[in-house]
């Protein structure tokens, strides 16, 4: 014991370094074993309290700016009125809560379903016979009846699609982001210097209803393909091309609507799908011409090959 008070009186400065680095192992070890237990941090995204923050945080979180976020939200609402669309049993009252709704698409549908509605008329009666297959004859049938009793009262009550415009744009509740201004291409004619705006800005709902009916009221506008050298004729190629785009736009060229009025109208039931009878329209001497604006609207409106492949 002697010998090691000698041993800490000669070496005073020894000792202390030791217990400096004594006191500082310590000190890390306590310091270990405290964050050992804290929770860990949550993002700031996370914590976000408020309406604004949430949703900025929720954008940012899953790889959207707000504005995309905006955008999807409003695609999901458009697809819900589009699926009540599809599924109401009365068109009169779908109508009646669908232009208060403007923000989900509403006054679109709305006059898309007047437009449903009238074309039942070009169409009124059932061919005395019909040639092609039974099974389909029959299922076009059952649509077609279908579809009057959905329109029961519609026309009626909206004697012109102007009179629907009318009351839906005195309605409450902002513009309806699937129509195209002052009603352009549905209720008033559209034009050369709108065509393809009104096209890029239906495009921009990601709404495939709004890109088809854009591309119907404004085809005969569009300068696509070759011209056939006269107007008249490249008006209809026009036209009848559009047709073809519109109904692969929203997957109904296939016993849809389309091909089941032309079948229980004529009696033409040798084609379920209605490109088929298109093309049957089209004379020979212009299928070149016709092919080529086809092609042109099929890129215009962006579906490929491959999405065109799916269809079939």
């Amino acid at each position: 014991m002697t010998r090691l008070l000698l041993w800490i009186r000669h070496h005073k400065s020894s000792v202390a370094g030791i217990l400096l680095v004594v006191a500082g192992c310590a000190a890390l070890l306590m310091l270990s074993r405290k964050v050992h237990h804290l929770s860990p941090r949550r993002p700031a995204a996370a914590v976000a309290v408020g309406g604004a923050s949430a949703a900025a945080g929720a954008g940012t979180a899953n790889g959207l700016t707000p504005s995309e976020t905006a955008g999807t939200e409003q695609s999901a609402r458009s697809a819900r009125m589009r699926t009540e669309f599809e599924t109401t049993t009365s068109y009169l009252d779908f109508i009646s809560h669908a232009i208060s709704r403007p923000q989900e698409g509403g006054k679109f549908y709305a006059m898309l379903a007047w437009k449903r509605c009238s074309d039942l008329t070009q169409h009124a009666g059932v061919a005395a016979t019909h040639t092609g297959n039974d099974a389909f004859h029959e299922g076009a049938l059952a649509l077609v009846q279908d579809i009057e009793k959905r329109c029961t009262g519609v026309l009626e009550t909206y004697p012109d699609i102007v009179a629907l415009y009318k009351i839906a744009t005195e309605q409450r509740g902002g513009r309806d982001f699937l129509m195209p201004e002052n009603g352009r291409g549905i209720v008033t004619p559209t034009s050369r210097q709108n065509a393809n705006a009104d096209i890029d800005a239906a495009l921009r709902t990601g709404d495939r209803w709004a890109a088809a009916e854009a591309l119907q009221n404004n085809a005969d506008f569009l300068d696509v393909g070759n011209s056939a050298g006269d107007d008249g004729v490249d008006r209809q190629l026009h036209e009848w091309a559009a047709e073809t785009v519109a109904c692969e736009l929203v997957s109904s060229c296939r016993g849809g609507v389309e091909v089941s009025l032309h079948c229980v109208g004529t009696g033409d039931c040798v084609h379920d799908d209605y490109r088929e009878v298109i093309l049957s329209k089209v004379p020979e001497s212009h299928r070149m011409v016709f092919d080529t604006m086809l092609a042109g609207m099929h890129a215009r409106v962006g579906l490929t090959p491959a999405q065109l492949d799916g269809e079939k």
